[in-house]
């Protein structure tokens, strides 16, 4: 098995000395506890992998107790079409691997990797002991470009005693806490929720053209909001012909038809860059139970706005213990939360530029009907948990990245508002052939008459490098619902 390699002297004395206490060097530790990973009791996402993209990466020193939470890690992911660890490369090469030998270790990763995506194999499995951040990043360059799912093992927690920590580690800063994050880890979550596989992020997209198209063809006040838009190419006219027009508006302003779009997803939870809000999140059992795994989620309608266009999703019983997000808010007020596009946008800049061979996928849409509401309106009632919860299918080019998150959001609250007794007027309902429309200013609510069901990947989107201050905002904020 091969020793942990790391990018200096002191960073390999500090894993060294937390891979000792966690070996159990200090009677006072307590035991590592791995978050789990049941994709093998869950037929459900076995057969979802079968056909999705995932990349897996498992990182840290081979402890004891590490190595009986995962004897194997090829039978923890049946189907993965390949499988990368150290075992794997001591086989290919016929060698273990050596300091000296460590850059060679890295170009086989790297090299390997990149050939499992240009094959389009449903499921890569990193689980190596060795990384850096050059590493990590050509992961998640890769995966991004290939449009595949990173799920990283959940951060460690371990009950290990404050002052056993190495004084110059990273979890040396929770000192103050209850838990602590394994030193090991080199990767920054910044939000969970559930990632669409890019056929079905295509398929949904082109479903939300169409209601455009039904929308301009039949509300007057619809088409005549968005001809005073700047669409690129050319403006846009009251005068054009209904198709015409929506076309202009769905491919040359949302972009929706451009193939080279990001994973679709559905934000759950958020971190604010803050390493205690995701330490605490990732200690939620129901966080626990369905990170890794499949879900189906019901798309409700869609919102509409100057700045972006988004599907709501119904979220059910089980699946409204892993919201933890506002679901209204004043967009005139204070804005204490980071944009969750803007955190995206800035780390994808960050990654480097990989040449990859780009093929076309192997997955099959799993977008369905679901059932037919006698009152689309009430689809998702305006006081429950997780109403806001939402895709961002499309933006409109320089949309401030506050609107393009959190416009569904600043459109529920103009809602409820209207509902109250001292609003002046009602919000009318506009009945079209598949959906009811309401308009609240700027805002629209596309309500469909048959809702959707689409297959949704549990998974944090996550930066290849550590948090930089782990106690920074460790009082945050807990919305009011």
């Amino acid at each position: 098995m091969a020793s942990y390699c790391s990018d200096s002297d002191e960073e390999e004395s500090i894993v060294s000395e937390v891979s000792n206490l966690a070996l159990g060097d200090d009677k006072n530790s307590k035991p590592e506890h791995y978050f789990p990973l049941q994709m093998v009791t869950d037929k459900k996402t076995e057969m979802y992998v079968k056909f999705a993209k995932v990349m897996v990466i498992i990182q840290g020193p081979y402890t004891h107790l590490r190595s009986l939470a995962s004897p194997d890690v090829s039978k923890a992911f049946p189907y993965a079409s390949r499988v990368l660890s150290d075992d794997t490369y001591r086989k290919d090469r016929k060698t273990i691997c050596k300091y000296e030998e460590t850059e060679e270790f890295y170009e086989y990763f790297k090299r390997e990797s990149r050939r499992a995506l240009e094959n389009c194999d449903n499921l890569l499995l990193l689980d190596s002991t060795m990384s850096n951040k050059q590493q990590n990043s050509y992961y998640c360059a890769i995966a991004l470009r290939m449009k595949y799912v990173v799920l990283v093992v959940p951060p460690i927690v371990t009950g290990l005693h404050k002052e056993n920590w190495p004084s110059r580690s990273q979890a040396a800063s929770f000192r103050k806490s209850d838990t602590f994050i394994q030193a090991a880890t080199q990767f920054q979550h910044l939000f969970c929720g559930w990632y669409l596989h890019d056929v079905d992020c295509d398929e949904l997209r082109h479903i939300a053209t169409l209601y455009l198209q039904d929308c301009i063809e039949d509300i007057p006040d619809f088409k005549d909001m968005f001809s005073k838009v700047n669409v690129p190419g050319g403006k846009v006219t009251k005068d054009m012909d209904d198709r015409e027009f929506a076309s202009a508006i769905a491919s040359r302003y949302f972009k929706l038809d451009e193939k080279r779009q990001d994973l679709a997803y559905c934000v759950t939870k958020h971190f604010n860059n803050q390493l205690f809000s995701m330490n605490e999140y990732f200690k939620n059992e129901h966080v626990q139970k369905n990170y890794g795994k499949m879900s189906k989620l019901i798309i409700s309608g869609f919102v509409v706005s100057p700045h972006m266009i988004a599907a709501r999703v119904k979220l059910n019983f089980h699946q409204k213990n892993l919201w933890d997000m506002p679901d209204e808010l004043d967009e005139n007020g204070k804005f204490p939360l980071c944009c969750v596009s803007e955190l995206v946008d800035k780390m994808k800049d960050e990654l480097p530029q990989v040449d990859i061979n780009l093929v076309s996928s192997k997955n099959n849409p799993t977008i369905v009907n679901s059932h037919t509401c006698h009152d689309p309106t009430q689809n998702i009632l305006p006081h429950v948990k997780g109403r806001a919860c939402h895709i961002v299918l499309g933006k409109a080019p320089g949309a401030p990245a506050r609107n393009v998150d959190y416009d569904v959001q600043f459109a529920l609250r103009r809602l409820r508002n209207s509902m109250k007794p001292e609003a002046q007027g009602s919000v009318a309902n506009i009945p079209l052939s598949r959906c009811v429309v309401r308009r609240l200013g700027k805002y629209w609510l596309i309500d469909l008459n048959e809702m959707l069901s689409v297959d949704g990947f549990f998974a944090s989107c996550i930066k290849p490098y550590p948090y930089e201050n782990a106690m920074e905002g460790s009082n945050s904020r807990t919305w009011k619902r």
